[in-house]
């Protein structure tokens, strides 16, 4: 994905993102185009633009944190 070194060391500290089987960085829980779709979203939201009301940010943003705690909790591989 196209994003800065700091996005990248926040969001790998964070386990966000991972290696799909293709080779592509990706959020965890989500596929290629999700990702940049999200990625995209998340920029505009942490610019100060309210998407909590937006269905395909949330809908993204909940599918990507519910497997992200699998990582967190020890129940999935980030880069497995």
């Amino acid at each position: 994905m196209d994003m800065t070194d700091d996005e990248r060391e926040y969001w790998r500290g964070m386990r966000a993102l991972t290696m799909n089987e293709a080779g592509y960085e990706v959020f965890v829980g989500l596929d290629a185009a999700e990702s940049e779709r999200f990625l995209g979203l998340s920029r505009r939201h942490e610019a100060g633009e309210d998407l909590n009301d937006d269905q395909a940010y949330r809908a993204l943003r909940e599918r990507h944190e519910a497997a992200r705690q699998e990582v967190v909790n020890g129940r999935a591989d980030l880069d497995g």
